[in-house]
């Protein structure tokens, strides 16, 4: 009995230390490194690490794509009401006849181009910093999904090999109660071999449980890709030129200067 419990113990260090199985036909299942508690620790606070990075990105965008929805919004409003009045100027003074004329034309229209140009440089500043937080939400998102999926298959080799180990354990004492039994001749004896086996399968039980506990849960998946705007944002294509052509807006025609007066033909000599 006291050989039994000996080996299940060496089991438990085996569980709670480096935890590589010998088992050829399983060679699928284990991963190429001997996965231990102290390792599956690592890697998961590498996890936790980027998941907190994902959330605080996935925050980002968020508010970058409502600050980007305003920004189209003003773009829009602050050019179209200049061009509006450019327009109404037009309709009040053009077309030009005169050079009077076409300076107050001119006048309206380079108020109107200003406008166009302010709301543009302003647009666009907000426009890269938009597809900044979008590229950097891309990568956390992306790094957060490769690292739980190493995590999750971490947990299950650790998972698989603890389990192994308590098979190995539960067959290790059947195996020697098959042999005590077979020799023993006294009731006392018989006895004694099934109390050895009920011994082993409690420590190795309460191993693989220890084992199990300090793993811990399976952790958080992190949250679905955020889908943004289509109105702002293709999300399944990089060019950032295609947010630019959603808000893009033409400058305004400019005035056509009056003609010249046409010169009288000259007189005929006779």
């Amino acid at each position: 009995m006291r050989k039994v419990i000996i080996a299940t113990l060496l089991s438990v260090a085996l569980i709670m230390g480096s935890t590589s199985v010998a088992f050829a036909a399983e060679a699928t299942s284990v991963p190429t490194a001997p996965v231990t508690l102290a390792t599956y620790k690592v890697q998961l606070t590498t996890y936790n690490s980027a998941l907190v990075a994902y959330d605080s990105a996935t925050v980002t965008i968020k508010a970058q794509e409502v600050a980007f929805g305003i920004a189209v919004k003003t773009y829009r409003t602050a050019y179209e009401t200049a061009l509006l009045n450019y327009k109404a100027v037009l309709k009040a003074n053009g077309p030009a006849t005169t050079p009077a004329q076409y300076a107050v034309l001119l006048a309206a229209y380079k108020a109107t181009e200003t406008a166009y140009n302010n709301a543009t440089v302003t647009f666009k500043a907000q426009l890269s910093a938009f597809n900044v937080a979008k590229q950097s939400y891309k990568l956390a998102y992306e790094n957060v999904v490769r690292i739980y999926k190493a995590t999750v298959n971490m947990r299950e080799d650790l998972r698989k090999a603890i389990n192994k180990i308590f098979e190995v354990a539960i067959h290790n004492a059947n195996a020697t109660f098959t042999t005590a039994i077979a020799a023993a001749t006294t009731a006392e004896q018989k006895l004694a071999a099934t109390t050895a086996r009920q011994n082993a399968v409690s420590v190795a039980t309460a191993a693989r449980k220890v084992a199990l506990d300090a793993i811990g849960d399976k952790p958080a998946k992190p949250a679905k890709k955020v889908k943004l705007d289509t109105d702002y944002d293709d999300d399944d294509d990089d060019d950032d030129d295609d947010d630019d052509d959603e808000v893009k807006i033409d400058k305004p025609a400019k005035p056509v200067k009056p003609a010249k007066p046409v010169k009288p033909a000259k007189r005929t000599k006779n």
